[in-house]
């Protein structure tokens, strides 16, 4: 067995703080790359957000951009008197329609029993 000696004590202390300080550094090497990655990752996602938030905004922007058209051309008073006027127009169609169909029935009436009646 060797004597432990002031200096190869000295030798085996700083080979084993050398060592240590070899597995740390690796240790925190590893760690920054673990973070690095998470943070590209993050980044990715970050930046596929971004890229959609502009194109919903881009939609928005043109959507906007079409309403004002819309309503420099056809204001909203405007669109309610036309709706009026449709469901007006509508109810009179429906109201011709009924006074033909009562026409015609009569009318049918009328000729199929025209023999009994004069």
């Amino acid at each position: 067995m060797e004597n432990p000696t002031p200096e190869n004590h000295n030798s085996n202390t700083f080979a084993e703080y050398g060592m240590l300080m070899l597995h740390e550094l690796k240790r925190l090497n590893s760690g920054q790359e673990d973070l690095k990655k998470d943070l590209d990752a993050k980044f990715t996602s970050l930046q596929k957000q971004i890229t959609e938030f502009k194109g919903i905004e881009k939609d928005v922007e043109e959507l906007w951009e079409w309403k004002n058209k819309v309503t420099d051309v056809w204001s909203p008073p405007q669109m309610n008197s036309a709706k009026g006027e449709i469901y007006n127009q509508k109810g009179f169609q429906q109201k011709a329609m009924g006074v033909i169909i009562v026409f015609q029935v009569i009318l049918t009436l009328i000729i199929a029993f025209k023999d009994k009646l004069f």
